[in-house]
């Protein structure tokens, strides 16, 4: 993604919504280039043009959520696609790390790829080099998730070496934590049977605690997070034997 179009995520992500002109002005570019940069934009899922600028989606839900501190999350995106090696099967949960982690992915080829999220199985549709299988199971509209206990039936059918999710919060005595007590279930239930398991996440969830624990810190292999992690947590992260990744 070029500087402008992190620019204009970062001012819209500030201001909830801009003006083309307003864009324009503070670019110092012309108004037919802001406009296709949002058309651009637009494509990706990361706004929605409005008439006259564009502003965020409306709800809560991986769009959104993906355009939301882009840049960081790119970053951490792109560095857990690199632990992927061909040939691999691999599960991806929902999470806005991971949606961009999938499109990083788009371009590999050997990989199968086991997701319960549709919106992550469609950012992979026009790779031809990766086999994807999405788990059926309750569907939450939002954030396109599949849940419940068709899902973790699904889990009998398939071996995957890796675990790819997001968080909401992680302590040190609570473990990686979910807001969302169906997908916390299915996500326990995804480290149980994955042999390594990775969590991307901007270091602003180390300290919080969301509703429901997903794993303890001794059931985590990796943390793939940004230049934000105090020395504090670096060192609780080592002394648990959790990889730390910092983008």
């Amino acid at each position: 993604m070029i500087e402008r179009h992190q620019r204009i995520l970062q001012l819209i992500n500030s201001e909830k919504e801009a003006s083309v002109t307003e864009l324009s002005r503070i670019l110092d570019v012309s108004v037919v280039t802001i406009r296709s940069d949002l058309r651009a934009l637009e494509e990706q899922n990361l706004l929605v043009r409005t008439h006259g600028g564009a502003s965020l989606p409306s709800t809560d839900d991986i769009a959104r959520r993906m355009s939301i501190n882009y840049p960081v999350k790119q970053k951490i995106a792109a560095a857990a696609a690199a632990e992927v090696e061909e040939g691999e099967t691999i599960l991806l949960e929902a999470g806005s790390c991971v949606a961009l982690m999938a499109r990083e992915l788009v371009k590999r080829k050997g990989i199968n790829v086991i997701t319960n999220n549709a919106f992550i199985a469609r950012q992979l549709k026009d790779a031809p080099g990766i086999n994807v299988i999405l788990m059926g199971g309750t569907y939450q509209k939002e954030s396109e998730t599949m849940v419940g206990a068709m899902t973790r039936e699904y889990l009998k059918f398939y071996n995957f070496s890796k675990v790819f999710m997001g968080m909401d919060g992680f302590t040190m005595d609570q473990g990686a934590m979910c807001r969302d007590l169906e997908r916390a279930e299915v996500m326990s239930e995804f480290v149980r049977r994955a042999e390594k398991v990775y969590f991307l996440s901007d270091s602003s969830k180390l300290g919080k605690k969301a509703v429901r624990t997903i794993c303890s810190p001794g059931e985590m292999d990796c943390l793939i997070t940004d230049n934000g992690v105090t020395e504090e947590y670096r060192e609780l992260l080592e002394s648990c034997h959790i990889r730390l990744i910092r983008t």
